[in-house]
């Protein structure tokens, strides 16, 4: 078929099937609605306005700093919006500076918070545009097929429903394999055959749209973007198509890059996206392949992850949380790079992925699958192969081609095929063990309930979706498309899965203002103990200070000590070093430990008047002291 047969058949879809008719996500902000919310904020005064730079597409990166009174102090930093799909994470973030100057404002005087609400703002414009296709990077167009041509054959809204979902091919070709089948327990859902129920594949999935340039594939080459949160330096996936053409291409990151290295008293940063390392437990064992930097954390920080990992639950009481891989993102950067404390959370998790508090105090602790030091392990939808597996493998492949596995082929893999591929790579294959009790020892009502087939994630969703009134789900709807044939159209909403009903938004600012406010009061903090002094006679004098951290976390994590990727404390003592008998006369400290943790100084030096004699304390992160000595 001609490309203006596919053309003109696309019109004739289009006419028939009506005009778009989505809209904005009723209750979310526009880029300017934030706008304008942003300088409603900035009104108090204890709140700025300003901007770290602007986007691809020219729009303001806004930042709010929330600060009380003068003087140096330590500083938080919250960063959202960066993954276009997650609308949520920006109406979160500026919610929480609301709560912050409107109940906490008496912690600003100890601690500045920077918030970057919408670090992706032509994504979000994207995404609340008149077709929703659930855009994830920015503005930036991006040849995704390699052909020197750019979004030639991009997904089309077939239907007119203003949504971008999915196309089962109903009669696939010889030269096709089918791949799916529809879910017996709920005809809208698609599975792959189980075998051992007798289960064949009937259809094939492709995303909603038509062959543009008629070479006989469908959308592969859409609107292009980079995925800003793949445009870092640490672990950067220099073979994605949407992790840019290098580190820090996109203004964007640029912008949030500059911004961390010119802020030296950042101590510690939440990111609300798409990733998490709180809900599940980040690997502090595995390198990357340098061997030297750890994939996700050091293991001297495992207990600084599993403390914070404990407040972010208590706070939002989130049961669990997806893992996508963290290759190029903001978050890994700025702990792997930059030395800091770094969280990245969801800000929301269906409800019945979440427990009250009460819930979790009642409930018996389960007994673990792995020992306490050993990451959780992650469902993924290739029987019980756990996800860590599939993203090891992944990793291998991407790392012997060259380039990143296509969704048709992930959406095809089967557990055979991940074992035989790991054995081939010596990759362990871990699964995902459910534990149940004994038969033998349950009642007679748990042994009906544990007969029941489980639900899967995605009949989970609509249960939600129709328990709670939300459309979050299109039915399928049979057409005649022009190159495939029969197809159905229908599925998921993009987003829908990420982005709560508005009515939940100020709910979950509240939780997450909870865990940012139990962030700040675990900061450390630095006292200066001393000096102690003894004249020995002579001139001669032996001075002794001491450092001590009395706040719960360390100055710095146990990696960037190692790394020295921080700036260091620099204690100096003023006397020429010709005098300074013994002792460092400029001596640098590159982390105290919390809960009482000290670095000791101790000098022995001659001097003319111990009174013209200082001791500097310069910490970039919780300002500078100035200690004036006296014999007296």
């Amino acid at each position: 078929m001609s490309k203006c047969t596919i053309l003109r058949s696309a019109a004739a879809i289009a006419l028939f099937a009506g005009s778009s008719v989505f809209a904005q996500p009723e209750g979310y902000m526009s880029n300017d609605d934030l706008a304008s919310r942003l300088n409603q904020i900035a009104t108090n005064d204890h709140a700025s306005l300003s901007s770290i730079g602007t986007s691809l597409g020219g729009a303001p990166l806004h930042l709010l700093s929330l600060s009380e009174g003068e003087g140096e102090r330590p500083a938080i930093l919250i960063v959202a919006g960066i993954d276009a799909e997650y609308l949520v994470g920006t109406e979160v973030a500026t919610r929480i500076a609301e709560e912050l100057l409107e109940h906490h404002s008496s912690m600003l005087k100890d601690m500045t918070v920077y918030i970057v609400p919408r670090a992706n703002p032509d994504g979000a414009a994207r995404n609340m545009g008149k077709i929703l296709s659930g855009h994830s990077g920015n503005a930036r167009l991006v040849d995704e097929d390699r052909d020197r041509m750019l979004d030639e054959d991009h997904a089309d809204d077939l239907n007119g429903d203003g949504i971008i979902t999915m196309m089962r091919r109903l009669e696939p070709t010889l030269n096709e394999t089918p791949s799916h089948l529809a879910d017996p327990d709920d005809p809208r859902l698609n599975v792959k055959p189980d075998k051992s129920e007798g289960q064949r594949a009937v259809f094939t999935l492709y995303t909603e749209g038509l062959d543009n340039d008629g070479d006989g594939q469908i959308n592969e080459d859409g609107f292009g973007a980079v995925d800003i949160n793949m445009n870092f330096m640490h672990r950067w996936p220099e073979h994605d198509p949407h992790a840019g053409r290098y580190a820090l291409s996109e203004p964007e990151a640029y912008a949030l890059a500059r911004f961390v290295l010119d802020h030296d008293d950042i101590v510690a940063a939440v990111t609300i996206g798409k990733h998490d390392n709180l809900i599940n437990q980040p690997d502090a064992k595995k390198k990357d392949i340098t061997s030297r930097s750890p994939l996700e954390i050091d293991a001297g920080d495992a207990d600084l992850y599993k403390e914070a990992g404990a407040w972010f639950k208590d706070a939002v009481a989130f049961a669990s949380a997806e893992k996508h891989d963290s290759a190029g993102s903001f978050h890994a950067w700025l702990y792997a790079q930059r030395g800091l404390p770094s969280f990245a959370v969801h800000a929301w998790a269906r409800p019945d992925e979440s427990e009250s508090k009460g819930d979790r105090e009642d409930k018996p602790a389960p007994k673990p699958e792995q020992a306490d030091d050993e990451p959780q392990l992650t469902p993924s939808p290739v029987g019980d192969i756990s996800m860590e597996t599939l993203e090891e493998l992944r990793e291998a492949y991407t790392q012997m081609t060259g380039e990143e596995p296509d969704e048709t082929m992930i959406s095809q893999i089967t557990p055979e095929m991940v074992e035989q591929f790991a054995a081939q790579l010596g990759i362990e294959v871990r699964r995902v063990k459910e534990q149940e009790s004994p038969a033998a020892e349950m009642p007679e009502s748990d042994k009906n309930k544990s007969n029941k087939k489980k639900l899967s994630e995605d009949a989970k969703w609509l249960k939600y979706f129709e328990e709670a009134g939300i459309e979050g789900f299109v039915d399928w709807q049979p057409l005649e498309h022009p190159t495939l044939g029969k197809v159905e159209i229908g599925g998921f909403i993009p987003g829908a899965k990420i982005n709560p009903p508005a009515s939940l938004l100020d709910e979950l600012a509240e939780k997450h203002t909870d865990f940012v406010t139990r962030v700040i009061e675990a900061q450390a903090d630095i006292e200066v103990l001393g000096p102690e002094i003894e004249e020995i006679g002579g001139g001669l004098y032996e001075v002794h200070i001491v450092l001590q951290n009395n706040g719960e976390l360390s100055t710095t994590t146990s990696f960037s000590r190692t790394t020295r990727s921080v700036k260091p404390v620099i204690v100096r003592l003023s006397v020429p070093v010709d005098q300074v008998i013994r002792g460092q006369r400029v001596d640098r400290v590159w982390g105290i430990e919390g809960n009482g943790g000290r670095s000791a100084h101790t000098w022995l030096f001659r001097t003319v008047d111990i009174n013209n004699e200082t001791i500097t304390i310069d910490d970039p992160r919780f300002g500078k002291q100035v200690i004036k000595l006296s014999g007296n």
